[in-house]
């Protein structure tokens, strides 16, 4: 069940919200890296645990990924958000990211944490400065490495019923590489979170 502050308006003004961030996302990392992001539009949505294979389904059902977890907490909202890099593209990460060295498994860890600490941060931040909220983050940890979509999560690690999902993809010019950030509000901030959107557009 939903929570009694949720309704269309408030699914379309966060659609909206996330459309911002995901606009200064992609400039600040253009800058960043010098060249072109491409990131379509978000995907907003409430989702039981139990559906949570389908917001993984951008990534394939075949493909292994590394995946990548940062929790975030602050304000009454808590959340994680979930990085996920397609195998085949860990080269183009290191290219990317100007590595051009042997890439080792502790290498290529190390490109993963600092891509994602920088990705999830863009974006979240983007979010919720919006909303006049501010948050700490942890530090991002490996959740899989060379694991398929659908083993990546279970009830166990995520300790909530229902959340609001926010899908954002990247894409970078000149690279094969994407990246698939879903960014999770667990379900005890939803109230908090619903209310910060409702006095936005109040």
């Amino acid at each position: 069940m939903y929570p009694d502050s949720y309704n269309e308006d408030i699914r379309d003004a966060l659609q909206e919200v996330a459309n911002v961030a995901v606009g200064q996302a992609a400039d600040k990392i253009a800058r960043g890296f010098g060249t072109f992001v491409q990131m379509p539009i978000p995907r907003v949505q409430i989702i039981d645990s139990v559906d949570i294979q389908m917001a993984l389904s951008a990534a394939g059902e075949s493909a292994k990924v590394t995946a990548v977890t940062q929790a975030f907490i602050g304000s009454g909202i808590s959340g994680e958000a979930l990085l996920m890099f397609t195998d085949a593209n860990i080269k183009e990460l290191a290219s990317l990211m100007g590595h051009t060295g042997l890439i080792t498994e502790n290498v290529e860890l190390e490109l993963v944490l600092e891509m994602a600490s920088m990705l999830n941060g863009v974006c979240l931040q983007g979010i919720l400065s919006q909303l006049d909220l501010t948050v700490l983050f942890r530090h991002p940890s490996l959740l899989a490495r060379h694991a398929l979509v659908q083993d990546l999560l279970d009830e166990k690690r995520f300790a909530w019923h229902q959340t609001m999902a926010i899908e954002i993809d990247y894409t970078f010019e000149g690279y094969s590489l994407t990246c698939d950030l879903i960014i999770l509000f667990h379900e005890r901030s939803l109230e908090r979170l619903f209310n910060k959107v409702a006095f936005l557009i109040d």
